[in-house]
C-alpha cells in the first residue's frame, strides 16, 4: 500500500479532513495534499513523523508509514528494510536502524522487531466475522415471511431493500425467522455477518473486562454507543482509535462499513434512538432489525408486522419439536396450538413439556393447558408469561394501566367505545391510549375502531386486575358501553 493510501486511510479514521490534519501536524495543507496522491518522491523524514504523532499512530504503524515514505511510489511492494522509523518512547535514534516490524497475526498482540516480511496495514479485519447463532427454525414455518425478507415476493417493486424491520408481540418468533433469513442471505455478503442482541426487553451484562467479575446490569436496553464501540472493535478498529462521542462512533461506523458487504441482525431493539445510530449510510451492507415495537426507519425500510401462525404450520412446528411419532389424532393437536394461542414461543414451550415428559400424551398436556394454559408454558429459562412481564414493564406507568383494564373487558375483541368507558375517558382519549399499546404490539386492531387482545395477553394482564371491588365497578362500565 503506498504512503497516499496509508494517509488517506489513517485519516478518514480519525475522522479528519486534509486541512484539519495540516494544522495538527503542522504543515501546510498542499504538503498534505501532494502526500496523499503519492507527489512527492521523496518525503521529509521530519514530515513523516509530525503526521504520524497527528494520527496518532501505534509503532507498528509508524513502521508501516515510514516503510511506505522510503519506497519509490511507482513500486509499492518493494520491500523496505532500511530508513528512520518513529523514535522509540525514550526519544533514543537508535530506532533508525532498527529493521521494519510487521503487523500482528490474528490473535496475536503487537508484533515483534526484526521479522522478515514487510510492514503492510490491511483495514480489514484480521478475522471476518461470522456471528450468527444457530439456525433453530421449522421447515415450513414462516417461508412467505422469509422470502419477504430475502426479496424474493412479487409484491415488492425492488429485490432487496437495505433496511427489514421484524415486529411483533413477544414470543412472535422475530429472532428465529431472522436468523434463519440471514444464514440463507449469507453467501451474498463475503465480508461477514454481524449479530448485535441490542437487550430491548431481555437481562443485559456490563462488559467483560479481563480479570474482572461479570455484573448483571439494571434492566434496561444496551446503549447505541456501547453497541457501536463493540461492533467498531469486531471490525478492526483499535479500541484506543474509538471516538467518545455517539455522533463521532457512528460516522466511523460508517466509514468503516463504506466499501463492505456486511449482512448485520439487530435484535430485539428497544426504540428509533438505540437503532438508527446503527444503521449503515452504503447499499452495500443489508440490515435485519428485531423488535417488539413497531419502529420506523429513515429511507426505504421494509416493515414486517408478524401475526400468529397458520393451523397448519402451527401443528408442523408442534409435531417436530416433540420429536415423537405423529400418532397424536389432528383434532388433537389443532386444540393443543389453540391452547397456546398459535404463538411459536407457547407451541415450542408446550411441545418440551411433552418432550420431556414421557409418561405424557397429548391428551394429558391438553387438559393442562385447559386449567392455567401461562403456568404449563414453562419449561426451564423459557416463560410465556417472563416474556410478556417485560414487555408490560417497558410500558410507562399510564399505559401499564391501559393495559391491566382492558383485561376486565368480556371478550378479547371489543370496540373502541367500551375501551373508553373501560377507561373513563373520551373517545380521542382512549384511542391515543390503546395506539401505544398498538406501536408496542400489546394491542391488535383487525378493523378500524375495533380491538383485539391475544387470548394469552388477556390471560396475562388478567393476573394484573385490581382489586375485587375496583373489577366489579369496571365491568359494570362495560355492559352499560356494550348496551349503549
Amino acid at each position: 500500500m503506498s504512503l497516499g493510501a496509508l494517509l488517506r486511510m489513517w485519516r478518514r479514521r480519525a475522522l479528519l479532513t486534509q486541512e484539519q490534519l495540516a494544522q495538527r501536524a503542522g504543515l501546510n495543507v498542499r504538503t498534505v495534499r501532494r502526500l496523499e496522491n503519492d507527489g512527492l518522491l521523496q518525503p521529509r523524514t521530519t514530515s513523516v513523523l509530525l503526521l504520524a504523532k497527528a494520527l496518532d499512530l501505534n509503532g507498528t504503524e509508524q513502521a508501516t508509514l515510514n516503510a511506505a515514505a522510503h519506497r519509490h511510489p511507482a513500486d509499492p511492494s518493494a520491500p523496505a528494510t532500511t530508513g528512520p522509523l518513529a523514535p522509540t518512547a525514550t526519544g533514543s535514534p537508535a530506532a533508525a536502524r532498527m529493521p521494519v516490524a510487521c503487523p500482528p497475526a490474528a490473535g496475536m498482540g503487537t508484533a515483534r522487531i526484526g521479522t522478515a516480511r514487510p510492514a503492510v496495514a490491511d483495514p480489514r479485519p484480521w478475522t471476518i466475522p461470522r456471528q450468527l447463532p444457530a439456525d433453530v427454525a421449522a421447515p415450513g414455518v414462516r417461508e412467505r415471511e422469509v422470502a419477504c425478507v430475502e426479496g424474493r415476493t412479487t409484491t415488492m417493486p425492488e429485490p432487496h431493500r437495505a433496511v427489514v424491520l421484524i415486529n411483533g408481540m413477544a414470543g412472535m418468533g422475530k429472532t428465529v425467522l431472522a436468523v434463519h433469513a440471514a444464514h440463507r442471505l449469507a453467501p451474498l455478503f463475503p465480508d461477514g455477518q454481524l449479530f448485535v442482541d441490542l437487550h430491548g426487553h431481555t437481562q443485559a451484562t456490563a462488559p467483560v473486562e479481563p480479570a474482572a467479575p461479570v455484573e448483571p446490569m439494571a434492566t434496561a436496553p444496551v446503549e447505541p454507543g456501547a453497541a457501536l464501540a463493540r461492533v467498531l472493535r469486531t471490525l478492526g478498529v483499535p479500541a484506543e482509535h474509538i471516538p467518545w462521542h455517539l455522533d463521532d462512533r457512528a460516522a466511523l461506523y460508517r466509514s468503516v462499513l463504506a466499501d463492505r458487504r456486511l449482512l448485520i441482525v439487530l435484535d430485539d431493539a428497544a426504540d428509533e434512538h438505540q437503532l438508527h445510530p446503527l444503521l449503515p449510510a452504503t447499499p452495500g451492507c443489508q440490515v435485519i432489525v428485531t423488535s417488539r415495537r413497531r419502529l420506523t426507519c429513515p429511507g426505504d425500510a421494509q416493515i414486517l408486522s408478524l401475526d400468529t401462525l397458520p393451523l397448519t404450520e402451527a401443528i408442523a412446528l408442534f409435531t417436530r419439536t416433540t420429536g415423537r411419532a405423529p400418532d397424536t389424532p389432528p383434532d388433537v393437536l389443532a386444540k393443543i396450538v389453540r391452547r397456546c394461542g398459535l404463538l411459536p414461543l407457547a407451541i415450542r414451550i408446550a411441545a418440551i413439556r411433552l418432550q420431556t415428559h414421557p409418561a405424557w400424551n397429548a391428551h394429558h398436556l391438553l387438559d393442562r393447558l385447559k386449567t392455567d394454559p401461562l403456568a404449563e408454558l414453562t419449561a426451564g429459562h423459557q416463560s410465556v408469561t417472563a416474556a410478556l412481564n417485560r414487555s408490560y414493564e417497558r410500558l410507562p406507568p399510564d399505559h401499564q394501566k391501559t393495559y391491566r383494564l382492558l383485561a376486565s373487558t368480556p371478550h378479547p375483541t371489543f370496540p373502541l367505545t367500551t375501551a373508553a368507558a373501560l377507561l373513563n375517558t373520551t373517545t380521542p382519549q382512549a384511542t391515543r391510549l390503546l395506539d401505544h399499546l398498538l406501536h408496542a404490539n400489546l394491542l391488535q386492531e383487525p378493523t378500524p375502531g375495533h380491538y383485539r387482545l391475544h387470548t394469552l395477553l388477556h390471560a396475562h394482564a388478567s393476573t394484573l386486575q385490581p382489586p375485587p371491588d375496583v373489577e366489579t365497578t369496571l365491568r359494570l362500565r362495560c355492559r352499560t358501553a356494550l348496551l349503549t
